[in-house]
């Protein structure tokens, strides 16, 4: 929770929430490095998708950047995501072959939770 206050409070004008009836039901925490922007944590809540939601919220925060001179977006969809891997195509992001990603769990107790 505090890493989330600290990454808002760096990125105030490129993150994003959709709300519905005072409910939050999507959301993207956007960073940038001058250069190039990342996209962290893009969810919609399962019964608000194939509404336009994560389309609307990408394209707003595509013009702000724009305007920050950002030259590129990059994100992480973990392979399993088969409906985020499907949308990102589709609105024109393109799937890298050049790079390999490595890590390093520092935290035992962290996890992935797919829904």
């Amino acid at each position: 929770k505090i890493g989330i206050v600290k990454f808002l409070n760096k990125n105030k004008t490129t993150c994003v929430v959709a709300v519905s009836n005072n409910e939050i039901v999507g959301s993207i925490l956007c960073g940038n490095d001058g250069r190039q922007a990342y996209f962290y944590h893009v969810c919609v809540k399962k019964n608000f998708r194939k509404h336009g939601i994560a389309n609307s919220m990408v394209t707003y925060l595509i013009k702000k950047l724009m305007k920050f001179n950002i030259n590129k977006i990059s994100l992480v969809a973990f392979k399993k995501n088969n409906i985020g891997n499907k949308f990102w195509k589709t609105i024109g992001f393109t799937l890298r072959n050049d790079i390999n990603v490595y890590e390093k769990i520092i935290n035992k107790n962290y996890s992935v939770i797919f829904n």
